[in-house]
């Protein structure tokens, strides 16, 4: 049996309410992007009318992947140009501000602290944590765990989600399901094992919750990249968002 009833997964999971309304990112366009321009503001799903270049979580979602895939075959092809460099830095940001937008004045500083240490080395890393699908690899420039995992999120947001503490301390921990070395205030310890209790423990559960509703054919509303809405089953991601 998963950990809410499916009747609570799908309102918490239509409930889920998570705004940047201050990140702002450029995309370049390279010719094998299907959106670039500069975007002002994440939005869960609607996106204000006085907010004319923001987006919504599946739109962004569509832009993190085709923005790490196109830098990642300009690499593999030997194009990499200093356009696939800003864009892969610019969206980089993106992911750092969306995560630490509920934590007050934050935001700036971390994307400031990852900026200042983003080296020649950076943009190799990323690529190959995005080719070997490794949380751990994007803990890049003051990057901690759970905004690392919210690279995992948005880059594969069918097979993981993120690992934030407000989950963990309400859920995971409590229950058994994870036993992560957490701080007395519940902050996620930027420790090794806890990386690695990513893999064996929190993505785990997140799957087996996805697969039971999705076996039961349990569905939820959510509004698409284009702003419609649509009925969708239950990815990794959705179940973190859930319980969030």
């Amino acid at each position: 049996m998963p950990l809410l009833t499916p009747q609570q997964y799908v309102r918490a999971r239509q409930a889920y309410c998570y705004n940047s309304p201050d990140c702002n990112f450029f995309i370049e366009q390279t010719g094998n992007l299907r959106y670039s321009s500069n975007f002002c503001g994440i939005f869960t799903k609607n996106i204000p009318s006085h907010y004319p270049n923001g987006i919504n979580l599946r739109q962004f979602e569509i832009i993190c992947q085709d923005v790490f895939c196109d830098v990642f075959k300009a690499m593999q092809n030997n194009t990499l140009t200093n356009i696939h460099i800003k864009n892969i830095k610019n969206i980089s940001t993106a992911i750092v501000y969306w995560k630490m937008s509920s934590q007050g004045g934050r935001a700036p500083i971390k994307v400031q602290n990852m900026l200042e240490k983003w080296d020649n080395n950076t943009t190799n890393n990323l690529l190959n944590a995005y080719r070997d699908r490794k949380m751990s690899q994007f803990r890049i420039g003051g990057v901690l765990i759970p905004t690392a995992t919210a690279f995992m999120r948005f880059l594969f947001p069918n097979d993981f989600g993120i690992m934030d503490s407000r989950v963990v301390g309400k859920h995971t921990q409590p229950k058994g399901i994870t036993m992560l070395n957490v701080r007395s205030d519940g902050y996620i310890n930027n420790t090794n094992k806890n990386a690695e209790k990513y893999y064996t423990e929190y993505i785990p559960f997140l799957r087996s919750e996805a697969k039971w509703l999705n076996d039961q054919g349990i569905t939820f509303q959510d509004t698409d990249a284009y702003g419609n809405i649509f009925n969708s089953t239950f990815r990794v991601c959705d179940i973190e968002m859930a319980l969030f």
